[in-house]
Order: structure tokens, then sequence, then C-alpha cells
């Protein structure tokens, strides 16, 4: 029988940092919040080159997601580094 998925985890916030990035995983065991990292990288074109970054998205559980917003909250992330989403 093939698994359902029940759509539980929801897409919370994204980072292009990897000082950020460690800061949220921190902030989540901390306060016992169940995650999921998503790594893309993504590539701009600038002038004569492409240039590639990598972007880390933070899913949460659903039921979690106050629990997630009070980790957020707690560390005082730059709004520039952060994308909540």
């Amino acid at each position: 029988m093939a698994d359902k998925k029940q759509g539980r985890e929801i897409a919370f916030v994204e980072t292009y940092e990897e000082t950020a990035k460690k800061t949220i995983e921190k902030a989540f065991l901390k306060h016992g919040v169940s995650y999921l990292i998503k790594v893309d990288k993504v590539r701009e074109m600038k002038i004569g080159h492409f240039e590639c970054k990598v972007k880390y998205s933070f899913y949460v559980n659903r039921f979690q997601r106050e629990d997630a917003k009070v980790a957020i909250g707690e560390e005082h992330l730059d709004e520039s580094t952060i994308i909540m989403l």
C-alpha cells in the first residue's frame, strides 16, 4: 500500500546565510521544534556570468508553528537575513 502524504510540513522561513541557518537550527533544537531543511542552489545572471547562492528553506510541522515563531523571535535575527513565509 502506498504511503499517503498527510501534508503536515509547512514552509516557515528561508535564508541565504550559513550563520543564520545555524542560529535557526539551534533555536529549533532548543525549543523541541521538528524541522526539515531543503537546500537549493539559486543561480542569478550577473553581467557576463552566473552567480550561485545556496538557499536554505526550513519546513516545520504545522502543529508546531507557534513554537517555531517563539524560537525565531527569541533569537532576534535581522530581517534582512531571513525571509518569513
